[in-house]
């Protein structure tokens, strides 16, 4: 993993776990500068984990938001014990199952992709996040290279399908896309058939034009 922070000198901070592909630069503009900000992503490496090392008693308040493969990046490092106490949570367009017929994306559609990893393909990945929604959209584009992708999306299959999580993190809220070309929307809403506080939203894999910023994605 890898992490991005951004310092606006804030006692309060937001977590915010990456989906695959993305990094930072697809989300820096709805940072409202109300909160410091700390980006996970690229989980090519499971094992190099900067999380462990970062200073959170520096914080009042830590929430977090997870996003696509980020709510199973974001279950994983709470399995290790490396996350404080959390005042609010949102998880977007993702389940604890990256890879499930039921729960994740289909696995035929995963190893697929995997096998056609390009620059075309990318490109294609990028248009389907935004398929769905009711106006155009126009999503920042990730600092992130093929061969990397490709390891992320090797390891991601391999680590989930290996680990057992021996507690799954409690999120406040959950959106669910009900229009998402690339984590289903059948599988968002088996998963969280139970979860009390739930969001559901006409429109794609890309939901946060639908907010104005990570602090209304929190609310609530």
């Amino acid at each position: 993993m890898k992490t991005e922070f951004i310092s606006h000198n804030k006692n309060s901070l937001i977590v915010f776990f990456c989906g695959f592909y993305t990094d930072a630069n697809c989300f820096i503009e709805f940072d409202n500068g109300k909160n410091d900000l700390l980006f996970v992503y690229d989980y090519s490496d499971m094992e190099n984990n900067p999380i462990e090392y970062f200073d959170f008693l520096n914080y009042t308040e830590v929430s977090v938001i997870a996003y696509s493969y980020g709510v199973w990046a974001l279950n994983y490092i709470y399995n290790q014990d490396l996350l404080p106490d959390i005042k609010s949570s949102c998880a977007l367009c993702g389940t604890f199952y990256p890879v499930d017929n039921q729960y994740g994306v289909n696995e035929k559609v995963f190893e697929l992709m995997a096998r056609s990893l390009n620059a075309d393909t990318i490109e294609k990945f990028e248009k389907k996040m935004a398929i769905g929604s009711s106006s155009p959209l126009n999503i920042k584009r990730a600092n992130r290279k093929i061969e990397n992708l490709a390891d992320e999306l090797l390891n991601i299959r391999i680590v989930s399908k290996n680990t057992w999580f021996k507690k799954n993190f409690d999120f406040d809220k959950v959106v669910i896309t009900k229009n998402d070309k690339i984590f289903p929307y059948s599988s968002q809403s088996n998963f969280w058939a139970a979860h009390k506080n739930k969001l559901e939203l006409d429109c794609g894999h890309f939901p946060f034009f639908e907010f104005r910023d990570f602090d209304e994605i929190l609310e609530g």
